[in-house]
């Protein structure tokens, strides 16, 4: 389900950027697409908690970016079988400015869509998972070629759980593809995949109100297919040698503040007490060598992107107000400039969750929730709207 942007959400007390500009028009081949997001694109939760993920990854909420996710247990499921479902779709706001690129608003406009869906098993000690990212991108620039992109990232993972679940280590077989399309010529002008291996792991330590994550993804290099068109005049471009997702690296730390410890196993199915939670992450992402922006490609223009790497700082905090019935959550983060004319810019975000349901099945009892998610920043809007299971 989908909410449109409110694109000017928070965006009032920010400064106006400075405006990006490419080098010069692309001659050769000797650039490669920077497949970065600066902008947090994950679930319902993360997004309204500042984008904060690692240290509170648990079951299907944190596939999307912390592996050990697979095998963090709720405290209330204590059964030697549990399961888990994410799905949330949303529209950032691609009119303004999605990629930080410093592109006027007038010179790009278009549509964007992105969709997370994952599901979850636990087994005792271990956890399996598979999970999708996706993006659809309309691209319609002023006096330009109209483009259309698909991306997509598939998870397949694994996790155990150690010393009663104190320490989990996670794995996920990642595999990437990227798709760049030229809907009036029916061609393509980049077409990629790649593979590659993300890990991550969870320290909570029993009876304690203490959670730290880790995550490492390396980099996917997906090189372009020559074989659809001349990659040296494919209907007028001079094509990259390929798309680049740079790698990332995180570490957070998350506290909770509450009647009881957060990592102790509790025997009722659900835990209805008002508490606090406090998290933040650090994002280090790498660097893309010969890296170019994929808007100014598309004018046949080359934007230097990536060039260096960056660091992302989150931080948030989530509140059950009421307690079985309402949670709320607010936090900020950092997205760092990819681009060198460009400088970076400040997110504020804001969340809920409202339980409107329940019921039972097969002896067990289930509560059904809707969420709302918010990111603002300088020339960005991001909503979003969730059902799910309340944990």
């Amino acid at each position: 389900m989908i909410l449109r942007a409110s694109g000017g959400l928070l965006l009032l007390f920010l400064a106006n950027p400075r405006l990006a500009r490419a080098d010069a028009p692309i001659t050769d081949r000797n650039y490669v697409i920077d497949a970065y997001r600066g902008a947090a694109v994950a679930d319902y939760r993360v997004i309204g908690m500042g984008g904060v993920s690692l240290a509170t990854a648990e079951g299907a909420l944190g596939l999307l970016t912390n592996p050990a996710a697979a095998a963090s247990r709720p405290s209330t499921a204590s059964g030697w079988f549990y399961w888990d479902f994410l799905l949330d779709a949303y529209t950032p706001g691609l009119g303004v400015d999605y990629d930080n690129n410093g592109t006027p608003q007038d010179r790009f406009n278009g549509t964007t869509g992105a969709l997370n869906a994952g599901l979850v098993g636990m087994f005792g000690a271990w956890g399996v998972a598979v999970s999708v990212t996706g993006e659809l991108r309309d691209f319609n620039p002023s006096g330009g070629t109209d483009a259309s992109l698909s991306a997509a990232i598939w998870r397949l993972t694994l996790a155990r759980s150690f010393a009663d679940g104190e320490w989990i280590a996670g794995a996920s077989l990642v595999a990437g593809g990227f798709n760049l399309r030229l809907p009036g010529s029916g061609v393509d002008l980049v077409n990629a995949g790649d593979w590659s291996i993300e890990a991550g792991g969870l320290w909570q330590p029993r009876d304690s109100n203490l959670r730290v994550g880790v995550s490492f993804r390396p980099a996917m290099k997906p090189r372009i297919d020559p074989t659809a068109c001349d990659p040296n005049n494919c209907v007028g471009y001079i094509l990259p040698e390929r798309v680049e997702f740079p790698w990332t690296a995180g570490a957070g730390i998350a506290m909770r503040l509450g009647p009881t410890p957060w990592n102790r196993r509790v025997t009722d199915e659900f835990r209805d007490e008002r508490s606090t939670i406090l998290a933040a992450d650090l994002i280090v992402s790498g660097p893309v060598a010969d890296g170019a922006g994929l808007e100014a490609f598309l004018q046949k223009q080359l934007q230097p992107s990536g060039r260096h790497g960056s660091v992302s700082l989150r931080l948030g905090a989530e509140y059950e107000w009421i307690p079985g019935w309402l949670r709320i959550r607010g936090g900020s983060y950092w997205e760092p400039p990819r681009f060198a004319d460009v400088t970076g810019r400040l997110h504020l975000t804001l969340g809920l969750d409202v339980r409107f349901w329940s019921f039972s099945l097969w002896g067990s009892q289930y509560r059904m929730r809707v969420s709302l998610g918010a990111d603002g920043a300088r020339q960005y809007g991001n909503s979003v709207l969730s059902l799910g299971f309340w944990h």
